[in-house]
């Protein structure tokens, strides 16, 4: 003769709960994920460097945040041509003299917030900026500028390419 397995109505009814309960957690966990993923996402800092020269302004390096949320500089690198250099020691280079007249702002440690931006060098007098444009358009100048948002990611920006980087691998 077959037995019959039989089950208590409790039993039941408590396998029941535990199913239910498991589901809930599970959709308040991915529910979390989501709003932990949105709340980042919304103080994303995009940081890029662009160099302009024009004939009334002179030649000046802007270092602007396009994103959403404030930037925390914690890195900034002048390479000329690869090399790393102190941006007061880049100008004196690029320009030929040490009689240089300096304009110069401090990037580390700074934040910009969103749609801010910081200028670190501005040259107006126009031999000294068309001078320094054309020589650093015949060597290779670039910006390297780790930067993290408040939650403490960290990206490291080159003119316009970003890159997701831990800062201390730079």
């Amino acid at each position: 003769m077959k037995t019959r397995f039989k089950l208590d109505t409790g039993i039941a009814i408590g396998l029941a709960a535990i199913l239910i309960n498991i589901i809930t957690v599970s959709v308040y966990m991915v529910q979390a994920n989501i709003m932990k993923k949105q709340q980042h996402a919304s103080a994303w800092p995009y940081v890029e460097w662009l160099l302009i020269y024009n004939q009334e302004e002179g030649l000046r390096l802007e270092v602007k945040n396009n994103g959403v949320g404030p930037a925390i500089i914690r890195k900034a690198t002048f390479l000329l041509n690869g090399q790393p250099m102190p941006l007061d020691s880049l100008l004196s280079q690029a320009a030929g003299t040490t009689n240089f007249p300096r304009l110069t702002a401090v990037l580390e440690n700074r934040v910009i917030p969103a749609n801010g931006m910081i200028r670190p060098f501005q040259i107006k007098k126009m031999e000294w900026a068309e001078r320094m444009y054309y020589e650093t358009l015949s060597e290779k100048l670039e910006l390297k500028i780790c930067y993290e948002s408040i939650y403490g990611e960290q990206w490291v920006s080159v003119g316009t390419q970003v890159e997701k980087k831990a800062c201390d691998r730079e």
